[in-house]
């Protein structure tokens, strides 16, 4: 895995989220050379996403999107290692977490908090720009 794919990856999902709007999984695949498996692109990602996500408290991945809108289960996953008790609240402990209905609960919140951080840092910016 390569630094200069995760800060590509970074700043895809950090103009995505300052313009709330999603990014297709095809874009972030289109940052890899067709010959990298998806074991290096997921590490990448996940690294991208601590990296935006200060301790965990926020998944950027939450942005990327499927055919449906909703991220694929990586997302899942790794809301549900990194935060389970928030995962088990929405989602439950047993086989509901394949529910389309909970999985937008879920993800509908995270988006809501990744684009108000995304504001945040944006105005942050601005100040010390200033």
């Amino acid at each position: 895995m390569e630094a200069m794919q995760v800060e590509r990856i970074v700043a895809v999902l950090l103009h995505a989220a300052e313009r709330k709007r999603l990014v297709p999984y095809q874009r972030f695949h289109a940052i890899f050379n067709a010959s990298d498996p998806l074991t290096v692109r997921y590490e990448a990602l996940e690294h991208a996403v601590v990296s935006l996500g200060e301790d965990s408290s926020l998944d950027y991945g939450v942005l990327l999107a499927l055919c449906n809108g909703l991220p694929g289960d990586d997302f899942f996953r790794r809301f549900q290692k990194y935060r389970y008790e928030d995962f088990v609240s929405v989602m439950g402990v047993s086989a509901h977490w394949r529910s389309i209905k909970r999985r937008r609960t879920l993800v509908d919140a995270e988006r809501s908090r990744v684009y108000d951080d995304a504001k945040r840092r944006a105005a942050l910016r601005v100040v010390q720009m200033a």
